[in-house]
Protein backbone atom coordinates (compact mmCIF):
# COMPACT_ATOMS: atom_id res chain seq x y z
CA UNK A 1 0.00 0.00 0.00
CA UNK A 2 1.69 3.21 -1.13
CA UNK A 3 2.66 5.80 1.46
CA UNK A 4 1.10 9.12 2.56
CA UNK A 5 3.90 10.79 0.63
CA UNK A 6 3.76 8.24 -2.40
CA UNK A 7 -0.05 9.39 -2.72
CA UNK A 8 0.76 13.12 -2.08
CA UNK A 9 3.82 12.91 -4.51
CA UNK A 10 1.68 11.05 -6.94
CA UNK A 11 -0.81 13.79 -6.77
CA UNK A 12 1.43 16.36 -7.42
CA UNK A 13 3.06 14.38 -10.73
CA UNK A 14 -0.75 14.10 -12.05
CA UNK A 15 -2.06 17.86 -11.03
CA UNK A 16 1.33 19.15 -12.89
CA UNK A 17 1.58 17.34 -15.76
CA UNK A 18 -1.90 17.99 -16.67
CA UNK A 19 -1.05 21.37 -16.20
CA UNK A 20 1.61 21.12 -18.81
CA UNK A 21 -0.56 19.24 -20.75
CA UNK A 22 -3.15 21.67 -21.48
CA UNK A 23 -0.26 24.80 -21.57
CA UNK A 24 0.86 22.69 -24.16
CA UNK A 25 -2.67 22.17 -25.98
CA UNK A 26 -3.36 25.92 -26.35
CA UNK A 27 -0.82 26.59 -29.10
CA UNK A 28 -2.62 28.34 -31.95
CA UNK A 29 -0.62 25.45 -34.62
CA UNK A 30 -2.25 23.06 -33.82
CA UNK A 31 -5.52 23.33 -30.91
CA UNK A 32 -6.19 20.30 -28.71
CA UNK A 33 -9.33 21.08 -27.03
CA UNK A 34 -9.91 17.23 -26.91
CA UNK A 35 -6.75 17.76 -24.37
CA UNK A 36 -7.56 19.88 -22.75
CA UNK A 37 -11.04 18.32 -21.79
CA UNK A 38 -8.68 14.86 -20.81
CA UNK A 39 -6.67 16.70 -18.40
CA UNK A 40 -9.35 18.38 -16.76
CA UNK A 41 -10.70 14.88 -16.10
CA UNK A 42 -7.33 13.82 -15.15
CA UNK A 43 -7.16 16.64 -12.10
CA UNK A 44 -10.48 16.28 -11.14
CA UNK A 45 -10.42 12.70 -10.66
CA UNK A 46 -7.18 13.15 -8.94
CA UNK A 47 -8.15 16.05 -6.73
CA UNK A 48 -11.22 13.54 -5.43
CA UNK A 49 -8.78 10.90 -5.00
CA UNK A 50 -6.53 13.00 -3.10
CA UNK A 51 -9.60 14.79 -0.98
CA UNK A 52 -12.15 11.81 -0.83
CA UNK A 53 -9.32 8.86 -0.65
CA UNK A 54 -6.75 7.99 2.00
CA UNK A 55 -4.49 10.57 1.37
CA UNK A 56 -6.05 12.93 3.56
CA UNK A 57 -8.24 10.77 6.11
CA UNK A 58 -9.61 13.24 9.23
CA UNK A 59 -10.50 11.20 12.28
CA UNK A 60 -11.95 14.08 14.13
CA UNK A 61 -14.97 12.88 13.25
CA UNK A 62 -17.81 15.77 11.33
CA UNK A 63 -17.29 19.15 12.15
CA UNK A 64 -17.96 22.46 10.16
CA UNK A 65 -16.10 25.54 9.87
CA UNK A 66 -18.15 28.40 8.88
CA UNK A 67 -15.70 31.19 10.45
CA UNK A 68 -13.71 32.80 7.42
CA UNK A 69 -9.87 32.67 8.31
CA UNK A 70 -9.97 30.86 11.53
CA UNK A 71 -7.60 27.87 9.94
CA UNK A 72 -5.38 30.17 8.01
CA UNK A 73 -4.28 32.47 11.10
CA UNK A 74 -3.73 29.45 12.94
CA UNK A 75 -1.53 28.00 9.98
CA UNK A 76 0.48 31.27 9.61
CA UNK A 77 0.75 31.58 13.27
CA UNK A 78 2.38 27.67 13.36
CA UNK A 79 5.55 29.33 12.08
CA UNK A 80 6.31 25.97 9.76
CA UNK A 81 5.16 22.30 9.82
CA UNK A 82 1.80 20.88 8.48
CA UNK A 83 -0.41 23.84 8.84
CA UNK A 84 1.62 25.87 6.36
CA UNK A 85 2.18 22.87 4.06
CA UNK A 86 -1.71 22.48 3.87
CA UNK A 87 -2.18 26.45 3.35
CA UNK A 88 -0.26 25.98 0.20
CA UNK A 89 -1.54 22.90 -0.87
CA UNK A 90 -4.94 23.98 -0.91
CA UNK A 91 -4.01 27.22 -3.47
CA UNK A 92 -1.60 24.71 -5.50
CA UNK A 93 -4.21 21.76 -5.73
CA UNK A 94 -6.76 24.08 -7.26
CA UNK A 95 -4.15 25.97 -9.87
CA UNK A 96 -4.51 23.19 -12.66
CA UNK A 97 -8.26 23.58 -11.97
CA UNK A 98 -8.65 27.12 -12.76
CA UNK A 99 -6.04 26.95 -15.81
CA UNK A 100 -7.82 24.11 -17.33
CA UNK A 101 -11.24 25.90 -17.26
CA UNK A 102 -10.40 29.17 -18.45
CA UNK A 103 -8.46 27.26 -21.29
CA UNK A 104 -11.91 25.39 -22.08
CA UNK A 105 -14.01 28.86 -21.70
CA UNK A 106 -15.30 30.57 -24.43
CA UNK A 107 -16.07 33.86 -22.72
CA UNK A 108 -14.78 35.27 -19.20
CA UNK A 109 -11.93 32.97 -18.64
CA UNK A 110 -10.96 34.28 -15.38
CA UNK A 111 -14.42 34.32 -14.34
CA UNK A 112 -16.01 30.80 -15.28
CA UNK A 113 -12.31 29.43 -13.92
CA UNK A 114 -12.90 31.01 -10.64
CA UNK A 115 -16.60 30.08 -10.14
CA UNK A 116 -15.92 26.60 -11.39
CA UNK A 117 -13.40 26.00 -8.76
CA UNK A 118 -15.60 27.84 -6.39
CA UNK A 119 -18.20 25.48 -6.82
CA UNK A 120 -15.95 22.30 -7.07
CA UNK A 121 -14.77 23.30 -3.50
CA UNK A 122 -17.80 23.76 -2.08
CA UNK A 123 -19.17 20.24 -3.79
CA UNK A 124 -16.15 18.47 -2.13
CA UNK A 125 -16.32 20.54 1.39
CA UNK A 126 -20.07 19.60 1.59
CA UNK A 127 -19.39 15.58 0.47
CA UNK A 128 -16.68 15.91 3.08
CA UNK A 129 -18.94 16.76 5.83
CA UNK A 130 -21.87 14.31 4.83
CA UNK A 131 -19.25 11.31 5.03
CA UNK A 132 -18.36 12.49 8.79
CA UNK A 133 -15.42 14.78 8.24
CA UNK A 134 -14.23 18.03 8.68
CA UNK A 135 -15.74 20.68 6.45
CA UNK A 136 -13.96 24.24 6.44
CA UNK A 137 -15.10 27.57 4.84
CA UNK A 138 -11.00 28.39 4.55
CA UNK A 139 -10.33 25.09 2.48
CA UNK A 140 -13.08 27.29 -0.06
CA UNK A 141 -11.17 30.39 0.11
CA UNK A 142 -7.99 28.43 0.03
CA UNK A 143 -8.92 26.41 -3.29
CA UNK A 144 -10.90 29.26 -4.96
CA UNK A 145 -7.72 31.53 -4.36
CA UNK A 146 -6.10 28.46 -6.29
CA UNK A 147 -8.47 28.22 -9.43
CA UNK A 148 -8.01 32.64 -9.68
CA UNK A 149 -4.55 31.86 -9.84
CA UNK A 150 -4.64 29.24 -12.63
CA UNK A 151 -7.32 31.20 -14.49
CA UNK A 152 -5.00 34.66 -14.76
CA UNK A 153 -2.14 32.03 -15.23
CA UNK A 154 -4.19 30.52 -18.60
CA UNK A 155 -5.00 34.06 -19.73
CA UNK A 156 -1.88 35.50 -19.45
CA UNK A 157 0.06 32.58 -20.84
CA UNK A 158 -2.82 31.91 -23.87
CA UNK A 159 -1.94 35.86 -24.47
CA UNK A 160 1.74 35.29 -24.46
CA UNK A 161 1.51 32.46 -27.04
CA UNK A 162 -1.05 33.77 -29.21
CA UNK A 163 1.69 36.73 -29.65
CA UNK A 164 4.51 34.11 -30.29
CA UNK A 165 2.73 32.55 -32.73
CA UNK A 166 1.26 35.07 -34.57
CA UNK A 167 3.63 35.32 -36.68
CA UNK A 168 4.38 32.31 -37.59
CA UNK A 169 4.00 31.76 -41.50
CA UNK A 170 6.15 35.14 -42.14
CA UNK A 171 9.21 34.69 -44.29
CA UNK A 172 12.21 34.90 -41.57
CA UNK A 173 14.07 38.78 -41.95
CA UNK A 174 10.85 40.85 -42.85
Amino acid sequence: MPSYAENVSLGIAILAGALALGAFAVIPLRPLRWLLWAALVAVITTILWLTMGMAFHSSAGPHLNLVPFQEIRRGLESHGGAPEINLVGNVVLFVPVGALVAWLARRGRVLVGLAFGMLFSVAIELTQFGLGRVADIDDVILNTTGALVGAVFAVVWASAVRRRWAGYDEPAGL
